[in-house]
């Protein structure tokens, strides 16, 4: 599938650190310095205090995968079909939640709980956008 088809993000105050870090390979999500809890995607507030003091905080290591489908419908004309767009979760920013292509196996083996790696892609506008690579043998 190619990831340069599409609308490119819009890129607002709140979120161009996330698609600054994009850029370097990196997966940024919101940290607020007052309760210490992560959210994602970036908003500029606390999702749970509702607190406007932000930092950034890197996610590294494997995720999980929360949630999946199969898209089997052609929205683009240069659209290849099928794929599989999975909702990733992250053992130490608990619930943050990314979205994101499952490469490295064909969409009918994205399952609940697969083990993926964080990775990116190029995408509409230049801009790297994020994606999940599984991992082969499930290592966890």
């Amino acid at each position: 599938m190619d990831a340069t088809v599409g609308i490119p993000p819009g890129v607002t105050e709140e979120t161009e650190p996330f698609w600054t870090a994009a850029s370097e390979g990196r997966l940024l999500v919101e940290r607020c310095t007052s309760c210490g809890r992560d959210g994602f995607p970036p908003r500029g507030i606390c999702r749970y205090c509702r607190c406007r003091s932000m930092t950034q905080a890197e996610i590294t290591g494997h995720g999980r995968v929360y949630s999946y489908t199969v898209n089997h419908q052609r929205w683009l004309p240069d659209l290849e079909v099928p794929y599989a767009i999975v909702l990733v979760e992250f053992p130490e920013h608990p619930g943050v939640r990314v979205a994101g292509r499952l490469r490295g196996c064909a969409p009918e083996e994205a399952a609940i709980d697969m083990e993926v790696e964080i990775g990116f892609e190029p995408g509409p506008g230049g801009y790297a956008i994020p994606s999940f690579v599984a991992v082969k043998g499930d290592q966890v």
